[in-house]
């Protein structure tokens, strides 16, 4: 099993940044919080795999922040309340940004709290001029879920993540990523349709983190229309 320092560590390997362990704040610094930056990272990974450009900014500060600052939960995309890091990037003609720890407004009004996000970049750049107003689910690229489970992983969390990207729109990926194991919830996410699952993802298995992260890449070169 992944120890915290184990995820921080990986955190700064996939962003590129080899200070990115020492430089990272975790408002709540465990490994379910670490776990969600981790697969952030893994996102931004992906993008620059693909061929597209990142830059990480912090809402206050703008490019390069210092320290890397990761939200303790859900909360607004616009929030000033501290230099809150998201990743800019561009991928074609695609300008796109990754956020973790989210809420968007879905398509029937109800608000959702998503792990990792991937929106245009008129969405956020709206979000940062009205930091109190929710973004829609309009211009949402991708969801993906993540879950950082010591114990058994229940079928409830494969429900109810497909009712939140049921809620969402058309998604260019929607994916559901832990570090355990379940056969129910394989089955369950078996179905035609539903969500991507990954399980088994950690730092310490590379072949299941490099497949979650070529699927990643995959989606967003098909979406940006990159070969």
């Amino acid at each position: 099993m992944a120890t915290l320092n184990d995820i921080r560590t990986a955190i700064g390997k996939a962003l590129g940044i080899p200070s990115a362990a020492a430089v990272l704040q975790l408002n709540s610094n465990t490994r379910e919080r670490a776990f969600e930056c981790y697969i952030f990272a893994l996102v931004v990974r992906a993008v620059r795999q693909a061929g597209g450009t990142v830059e990480l900014r912090g809402v206050l500060s703008g490019p390069n922040p210092n320290p890397l600052v990761f939200r303790s939960g859900p909360g607004h995309l616009g929030s000033r309340a501290q230099n809150f890091c998201y990743a800019r990037c561009t991928l074609g003609g695609k300008r796109f940004e990754v956020h973790a720890d989210v809420v968007y407004l879905g398509t029937s009004g109800a608000a959702h709290e998503i792990d990792v996000s991937l929106c245009d970049q008129t969405v956020g750049d709206a979000a940062r001029r009205t930091p109190g107003v929710l973004p829609n689910t309009r211009g949402l690229r991708a969801a993906i879920e993540c879950k950082f489970y010591d114990s058994h992983l229940g079928t409830i969390l494969g429900r109810t993540f497909v009712g939140l990207v049921d809620d969402c729109g058309d998604l260019v990926l929607k994916t559901f990523v832990t570090n355990g194991q379940s056969p129910p919830l394989a089955a369950y996410f078996s179905k035609k349709a539903r969500p991507h699952p990954f399980f088994g993802v950690s730092p310490s298995i590379p072949g299941n983190r490099d497949r979650l992260v070529r699927v990643i890449e995959q989606a967003l070169r098909q979406w940006a229309g990159v070969p």
